[in-house]
């Protein structure tokens, strides 16, 4: 009965070997020559059973490994040790190596000593440990090249949060050293300007509570050097078994703030000096047409008084004399006409009756000179306007009837005068071909909608040029009025 036991439990232990992923070899303790090994040691190392018990494990062994092998083996046949591990380089047949972890034990077989190693290759575990290894390293190289100071904000499951990592650009951007955030983390709303820390402590409540959970942008005072930065937080979040981590970035975005700044000055000082070269045009253009108007005109209409005195003085019998004044007095008549036409076009005289009188008097010789029909809509009451407002609002519709007759081939446009409370909204609208019409051959815009928009700007309104509900291209503008307008021209 106890035999028959024995003979199954040796059948039982000889199939699991047969079966087992783990090499298992059986050497003599003296020799050291391999005495058993299951498929899995003969497999793995790439030599037939019988091939494998001609060698010793030092034949297996990377030789780097071999003093540690031997050393091991005499603790325990000293008694020192009953088992021991060992992770060393195994060598296969074809040259190749590859790491195991083994457990090295004394035993005897058939009455002599024997060692039994089981092993198990590691190989997938190392690939990967040194995979992760290879991965945190390039993460801390990718971190530590990053234009900025990363961090990690955990909020745990019973509402505490705690800042688990800073990268170590916090010394340089916060003046802080990495280990001294991560311990006081509230150190960074100290350094926040007073004109900034409301918004930051708003979104911060409005955040739950969670510090730095939020896309954020202000000024921080930094006292080793005396000076401001401008720093913008970029946070996303997602959910770990922890709780909500959230990984941001805070970047240092004084350079572009200053340049933002410097864009908008001379942005501003291209506006004010637009709006200065426009105001002394007008001025130019005034003097002008009173120059054409008194002078040219006056001197004119005292020729056309002296032709017709002659005329009326000439003997009857000059024929010869009476047709050359005649034609001296036609040309005389269109030149007079022709100073009038150009001192309109430099400064309407219908602006001294208002805008409303202005614009209607321009549709009316839009209409004459280009049989496009118009239609305007205005207030009954007079809207009244500074004469410099009054001028940009009339040259804005001006060019915009121009790029109408030379760009949208319409058939009718409608202007339209609106004076809310505080604003003044103009739209100059065609039945065209739509806006494409009033690009260049270079697919960009010309000057004309440039020069509108300038004049808008430099008076604090807006100008858009899109296209109409139906057809057609609209052109709209709204300015500012101030709170008291001025009276009447009178």
């Amino acid at each position: 009965m106890d035999s028959s036991k024995a003979v199954d439990e040796g059948a039982l232990l000889k199939a699991i070997l047969q079966e087992s992923a783990t090499e298992v070899m059986v050497f003599d303790a003296d020799t050291l020559q391999i005495v058993q090994a299951n498929p899995s040691a003969a497999n793995n190392l790439q030599y037939p059973l019988t091939a494998l018990q001609k060698l010793t494990p030092l034949d297996l062994l990377a030789p780097e490994d071999e003093q540690s092998f031997h050393t091991l083996l005499a603790l325990l046949q000293s008694g020192k040790k009953r088992r021991i591990a060992l992770h060393a380089q195994c060598c296969r047949r074809d040259g190749s190596r590859y790491p195991v972890e083994a457990r090295l034990s004394c035993a005897t077989h058939r009455g002599q000593p024997v060692f039994i190693c089981m092993a198990d290759d590691i190989s997938q575990r190392e690939a990967a440990r040194q995979a992760l290894a290879h991965s945190a390293s390039d993460l801390r190289a990718i971190v530590a090249h990053i234009p900025g100071m990363a961090y990690q904000v955990l909020r745990r499951h019973d509402g505490t949060t705690s800042l688990r990592y800073v990268s170590e650009q916090s010394a340089q951007l916060l003046g802080i050293k990495a280990a001294a955030l991560r311990a006081n983390p509230e150190r960074f709303a100290g350094l926040i300007l007073e004109e900034d820390k409301a918004d930051y402590l708003a979104r911060l409540a409005a955040a739950g509570g969670s510090h730095m959970t939020f896309n954020w942008e202000g000024r921080i005072w930094m006292e080793a050097w005396k000076d401001v930065k401008w720093v913008n937080l970029r946070v996303s979040r997602r959910e770990a078994p922890d709780g909500l981590i959230w990984d941001g970035i805070m970047l240092n975005v004084t350079h572009s703030k200053q340049a933002e700044a410097e864009i908008r000055r001379s942005r501003a000082q291209l506006s004010a000096l637009a709006a200065h070269v426009e105001a002394v045009k007008e001025q130019e253009r005034l003097h002008l047409a009173r120059e054409v108007h008194d002078d040219l005109g006056g001197n004119l209409t005292a020729i056309k008084i002296g032709l017709s005195w002659l005329k009326r003085h000439l003997p009857p019998g000059e024929a010869g004399l009476i047709e050359r004044t005649a034609y001296l007095d036609n040309v005389v008549d269109q030149t007079i006409e022709a100073t009038h036409r150009i001192a309109s076009n430099l400064r309407p005289a219908m602006l001294d009756f208002g805008i409303v009188s202005a614009i209607g008097w321009q549709l009316q010789r839009f209409s004459h000179n280009t049989d496009i029909a118009h239609e305007f809509s205005a207030p009954d009451a007079a809207i009244p306007l500074d004469p410099e407002l009054a001028i940009a609002v009339f040259r804005i519709v001006q060019e915009a009837l121009t790029n109408v007759a030379k760009h949208a081939r319409a058939s009718k446009v409608k202007v339209s005068l609106v004076r809310d409370r505080d604003s003044l909204r103009v739209s100059v609208a065609d039945d065209g071909q739509g806006i494409q019409t009033v690009r260049g051959e270079n697919g960009k815009r010309g000057f004309g909608v440039l020069g509108m928009r300038e004049r808008a700007a430099a008076l604090g309104g807006e100008l858009s040029v899109l296209p109409a509900r139906r057809r057609g291209t609209q052109v709209s503008l709204r300015i500012p009025l101030p709170d008291a307008p001025p009276d009447t021209p009178k």
